[in-house]
């Protein structure tokens, strides 16, 4: 198992998004759900964890959006009790998702973070496509 936080995504993430005030953590992830990068204040399994489930959320809006007629899903949120999720496209085949301290965070300031630095360094967070392996397995 690599560790995605001690690469420099991970600490582009910290950096970026770790001092924003209400954010818990941050990870970025390929759109089928492979973890690219963390924050450090989330663990490695979490954080895979985060991506798959992110994925999974991730397709059932597109599905929504195609249902409704619209053109593209541009962010996801999701509120609960005590957090707020946030997951945006960061690059081609990457999205940025978001966990904020509480509901009370700003939504719109960590918003701002978010798709600031998917602009300003969309190229280093892209994720190639994955190709099949010559083995029939998956490559990355």
């Amino acid at each position: 198992m690599r560790d995605t936080h001690s690469n420099s995504l991970g600490w582009l993430l910290d950096q970026e998004l770790g001092s924003v005030e209400g954010v818990e953590y941050a990870v970025l992830m390929s759109s089928d759900g492979l973890l690219q990068a963390r924050t450090q204040t989330i663990g490695q399994e979490d954080a895979e964890k985060l991506a798959a489930v992110t994925a999974s959320l991730r397709a059932a809006g597109k599905a929504w959006d195609e249902h409704v007629g619209g053109k593209g899903m541009c962010q996801l949120l999701i509120e609960s009790q005590g957090r707020i999720g946030l997951t945006t496209a960061a690059a081609k085949n990457s999205m940025l998702s978001v966990v904020t301290t509480g509901p009370d965070s700003d939504v719109g300031l960590i918003t701002h973070h978010m798709v600031r630095l998917a602009t300003r360094l969309g190229h280093e967070l892209e994720v190639g496509d994955r190709r099949p392996a010559a083995g029939g397995g998956t490559a990355t």
